[in-house]
């Protein structure tokens, strides 16, 4: 019996690094992990993923992308995940496959060079002039149409908006517990202590990689009940400060 359960053993460990050897590599869509000003969302959101992916021996590769761009790309079959995204995203495009354990808890945040300007909803943003980055859904869905809009091309380009007096204020949008951006802060530019929205955010794999999202769960689950996330979040934190 012990030479069956030895054999058994054996089989299921050449199986398991088989499968890790030859796991296809994962094309998943990423934005603000390169340029001057990245965003501390994505680089902590990527530092998760990571570790998580690792634990799974399933070899990934981040395509840097403009946001829409990157959902477009994985609705069309181009990508096989994106990085972060809302949870409605689910409903609305059902040949994806949501991870449903959030990777961030994302707050809008509220940038301004003018102590006066002080929006506390959103409503009150009618009376100014907006600046976002473009593609961000969970602003572009709350903005009333009313709205002034300016959008900016890349991250660093949304303080630039502010600094020369393009927009009144921009929204950002941040971890939950960062700190106020350095890029902003070295351009005297103030966070209010406002919290807009309050959004979990999901990893989204293309359906066909529903096993393997599944699995992911499970790791990212027990990183959550151990504190391993929230462990990672404040060692990136530290990192880009």
């Amino acid at each position: 019996m012990r030479l069956i359960e030895t054999w058994l053993l054996a089989v299921s460990l050449a199986i398991s690094f088989a499968s890790s050897v030859f796991a296809e590599t994962l094309r998943i869509g990423t934005w603000g992990l390169e340029g001057d000003e990245k965003l501390s969302l994505s680089i902590t959101s990527a530092a998760i993923l990571t570790q998580a992916y690792a634990e799974l021996n399933q070899p990934v590769e981040y395509v840097e992308l403009p946001v829409r761009r990157a959902l477009d790309m994985l609705l069309h079959g181009q990508l096989d995940g994106n990085f972060y995204r809302v949870a409605e995203i689910a409903q609305q495009y059902p040949m994806l496959f949501r991870v449903d354990t959030p990777l961030n808890i994302a707050e809008i945040r509220v940038y301004r060079n003018n102590t006066k300007i002080y929006p506390e909803n959103w409503t009150q943003l009618q009376d100014f002039k907006v600046g976002y980055l473009r593609g961000t859904l969970m602003i572009e869905r709350k903005l009333s149409s009313s709205v002034k809009r300016v959008e900016a091309a890349t991250p660093e380009d949304v303080y630039k908006l502010l600094s020369r007096g393009v927009v009144d204020l921009v929204l950002v949008v941040e971890p939950a517990q960062s700190p106020p951006s350095s890029t902003a802060l070295a351009a005297k530019l103030e966070r209010t202590d406002v919290v807009l929205d309050s959004v979990p955010l999901y990893h989204y794999l293309a359906e066909r990689h529903r096993d393997v999202g599944v699995r992911l769960n499970a790791v990212l689950q027990r990183m959550q009940s151990s504190g391993d996330l929230q462990k990672i979040r404040m060692k990136a934190f530290k990192e880009m400060q």
